[in-house]
């Protein structure tokens, strides 16, 4: 005899799914909703969102006011929107939840697997540059930097990268991300450096690759270090929450 139980169950069972299926859907529009918002923006209209994200008006109305009630938008006097102070507070608590280490590390490695070469992460320390972080190669021979190291600014890759971009992004706008350096802090070594950004574009530190000139000579070695140091760069800048899309110019 059939359970009415198990057949009420297995009734209610599609309708459920269609309802997680339905809230998925919405989540996904309001994120549209959010994400439309660019550099630069005050508010937007509602015309103009429906512009940017597809989304009919009458839709976007009943999204944009269960965004506004949690103050991820905010309503303006003139009936435009813009981004609300809850976004902010989610955007510091990301910030300050961050570990560099915990972020850089990876990268370092990846470059390290990609490569053979050594990774490391400088700073600027005054007018010198500090290494930060560091992970050796296997190589027998590669150059000895230890973290805790400073060299000089004006030679190297990195160096050129801290100095290039101590303004920001934009200092040099134009210019290639990617630096490469052979035998300029010693005539043995080459080495490959890109730019890291915070999220208010700030440097924050240069990502580099180093090895032998000898071995950086050979051109295949020379393409995968720039593009594994441009697409590190890229990554690290994006988890911290600066402009990544930069390194796609």
């Amino acid at each position: 005899m059939p359970n009415p139980v198990k057949q009420a169950d297995a009734a209610a069972e599609p309708k459920a799914r269609r309802r997680e299926a339905d809230g998925a859907a919405a989540v996904d529009r309001a994120l549209q909703a959010l994400l439309a918002f660019r550099e630069g923006d005050r508010g937007l209209t509602l015309g103009e969102l429906s512009r940017r994200t597809g989304l009919y008006k009458s839709t976007l109305l009943r999204l944009l006011a269960s965004l506004e009630k949690q103050r991820f938008v905010l309503r303006r006097a003139d009936g435009s929107y813009g981004l609300g102070p809850t976004l902010f507070r989610l955007g510091s608590l990301y910030e300050r939840s961050l570990d560099l280490r915990g972020v850089v590390e990876p990268a370092l490695r990846a470059l390290v697997a990609e490569t053979g070469e050594s990774a490391s992460l400088y700073v600027r320390e005054r007018d010198r540059r500090l290494c930060l972080m560091r992970i050796d190669s296997r190589q027998n021979v590669r150059d000895h930097i230890v973290p805790g190291a400073l060299l000089p600014t004006d030679r190297g890759a990195a160096g050129r990268v801290l100095l290039r971009y101590e303004a920001g992004p934009g200092a040099d706008r134009g210019r290639a991300l990617v630096v490469t350096s052979i035998g300029e802090r010693d005539p043995e070594l080459a080495a490959v450096a890109a730019p890291l950004f915070d999220r208010e574009g700030r440097l924050l530190g240069a990502l580099c690759v180093a090895g032998t000139a000898t071995r950086f000579a050979d051109a295949d070695l020379m393409a995968r270090a720039r593009a594994a140091i441009l697409a590190g760069a890229r990554a690290v800048t994006g988890i911290l929450g600066g402009p990544a899309e930069l390194f796609d110019a």
